[in-house]
């Protein structure tokens, strides 16, 4: 994963040759509310002035101070990073030069923008729990759930898709129309459940869906509304989407979610088995 894909973009930057005090900057800190300063020189950085900085600076009664002689009295080894470099290496520089800021350059080293580090930090807690192709959860954090709810006194419908047919999109259309086929699924999710509940990539095809504090006809509703999104719309390019779904309650079904989740699974291939395109649930 690229570095640029994940920069904050125009960060605040002002000309060496401006003759700008620290007292100036100080209270351009405070209009624009930006928490870092990078100086320029044709365009290059060359400098970062952060914050913390000009807390020092004031403590040092150095306000009066020029930008100028503020970078002769206290040189820094300026770290930059090129747009095109690797996110988790730019992470690593920054861990090891205890920096919270990194300066982003373009390939003629000219300034592109700025990455915080307390960005990159939940980005990565971002890239744990969630599926990069869907956006939806991931079976990591479906785990975590688990754990969390497994024993508790929850009611929680789970509602199990499987896409019918995949392998004939990836093997008419190729990878990239799989891809999409996935995308447009998790989208349908995504609209038909509300903040409190949970949609997963349980893996390859597959979905889950945890719908929290409804009774059974009212996940099933809801099932119904996402099979009816996907099932509905049709593409030019691969036509219609088929999905079969399962539904099993916990811990009306069974106290051990994991279990629910297995029996909401059952429940889908016996939707596939008997015609597909199907919703089934545990009577």
């Amino acid at each position: 994963m690229k570095i640029y894909k994940y920069i904050r973009q125009k960060p605040f930057s002002i000309n060496y040759k401006d003759n700008y005090t620290i007292l100036d900057l100080a209270s351009l800190f405070l209009k624009t509310n930006n928490d870092s300063t990078i100086i320029l020189k044709d365009e290059k950085p060359i400098y970062i002035i952060t914050n913390t900085d000009l807390i020092n600076y004031f403590l040092n009664k150095d306000e009066k101070l020029t930008i100028q002689e503020i970078i002769e009295k206290y040189p820094k080894h300026l770290i930059a990073v090129n747009k095109n470099d690797d996110i988790y290496d730019a992470y690593k520089k920054m861990r090891g030069a205890c920096i919270e800021h990194l300066i982003v350059v373009d390939d003629e080293g000219k300034l592109v923008g700025e990455v915080y580090q307390k960005d990159l930090v939940m980005k990565f807690v971002e890239f744990a729990l969630k599926d990069e192709l869907t956006g939806l959860n991931n079976s990591r954090f479906l785990d975590t759930i688990i754990q969390r709810y497994n024993g508790s006194n929850a009611k929680i419908g789970v509602i199990f898709i499987d896409i019918d047919d995949f392998k004939h999109f990836n093997d008419e259309f190729g990878h990239k129309v799989g891809d999409e086929v996935i995308q447009f699924v998790a989208e349908a999710i995504k609209v038909s459940i509300r903040e409190i509940d949970f949609g997963f990539r349980y893996g390859g095809d597959e979905f889950v869906v945890m719908v929290f504090e409804q009774p059974k006809e009212i996940v099933f509703k809801i099932a119904k509304r996402i099979f009816d999104k996907i099932t509905s719309q049709e593409y030019k390019t691969y036509g219609k989407v088929s999905v079969s779904v399962g539904i099993a309650m916990y811990p009306e079904d069974n106290k051990d979610l994991r279990e629910v989740i297995k029996l909401a699974d059952k429940e889908l291939y016996i939707a596939k088995n008997s015609g597909k395109g199907k919703i089934e649930s545990v009577d």
